[in-house]
């Protein structure tokens, strides 16, 4: 599944380093939400890839633990599985998110009403690449299966202020394969240079329906806190992604962002919905 939970963040991320630069600030910072890392032998698997978002994994490191993301209802039925079977990659073509919130820094606060744009490549062995594009910037992805769940292979976040390219510290596991509510992991992952840190804890915390393009889309919520670290930033997300399995794509995320960037105070608060779940092309 490729797409949102590097998203994570990615959007808070780099709405912060947009709203907070100036001469005096010469650090940009990454997108929390999906960090690369080295990826385990991949064999092709069932495993659900998620496109679009900020997702889980298994790594070292000190994470903080996941909690609910406030003003949302879910079920959590022990065990349970969303429906649909779940399609290991997600269909190559274009994707499209509306972006709708609040950001606020020492400019003053802005809304947030934009368009991010996700294109899935097809799938290369057990491998699968996409990039996600908005008006501050991109960040592209490589994602890889194997029997234990989806894991990231590397992820490059490009924009003016920003450019740093990240690897997992230890094994990244994007999404388990093994999922259901109730699963739970955590991961993080450095920029090559050494210069940041980005520490993940995820968990499935429940199943929901959400409408996409007029239709009911059954999903697995997974709540996640992202914690970003160094050169000048200090960024926690609270964040809650729906993800349908059954076509490996993140339909839905809303993300609170607070701490700071070069030493002033940032905070955020956004959602973003998948217009469709059939791409635009592709």
């Amino acid at each position: 599944m490729p797409g949102v939970m590097v998203t994570a963040a990615a959007v808070a991320l780099l709405t912060a380093c947009s709203g907070s630069s100036s001469p005096h600030n010469n650090a940009g910072g990454p997108t929390a939400s999906n960090s690369p890392g080295t990826t385990p032998s991949a064999s092709a698997s069932s495993t659900p890839s998620v496109a679009g978002s900020a997702s889980p994994s298994t790594g070292g490191g000190t994470q903080p633990s996941a909690t609910p993301a406030a003003g949302h209802t879910v079920a959590s039925g022990p065990g349970s599985k969303a429906p649909g079977r779940p399609t290991g990659f997600t269909r190559a073509g274009t994707y499209n998110y509306d972006i709708n919130g609040t950001a606020t820094s020492r400019i003053g606060t802005q809304k947030l009403n934009s368009t991010d744009t996700l294109k899935v490549d097809p799938p290369k062995g057990s491998r699968q690449t996409t990039s996600q594009e908005n008006k501050q910037g991109s960040r592209t992805q490589t994602l890889s299966s194997s029997s234990g769940g989806l894991f990231v292979v590397d992820i490059d976040i490009q924009q003016s202020s920003f450019k740093e390219d990240f690897k997992p510290v230890g094994t990244a596991m994007w999404f388990p394969g093994d999922y259901r509510v109730g699963s739970a992991w955590k991961w993080s992952a450095r920029s090559t240079d050494g210069k940041y840190l980005l520490a993940v804890s995820s968990k499935i915390t429940g199943t929901a329906n959400v409408v996409v393009g007029g239709k009911s889309v059954p999903t697995l919520v997974v709540d996640s806190v992202l914690h970003f670290t160094g050169n000048s930033f200090d960024l926690v997300d609270n964040q809650r992604d729906w993800v349908s399995t059954a076509y490996a794509l993140i339909v839905k995320e809303h993300l609170v962002t607070h701490g700071s960037v070069a030493g002033f105070t940032y905070s955020s608060d956004e959602t973003r919905t998948i217009r469709s779940t059939t791409p635009t092309s592709g």
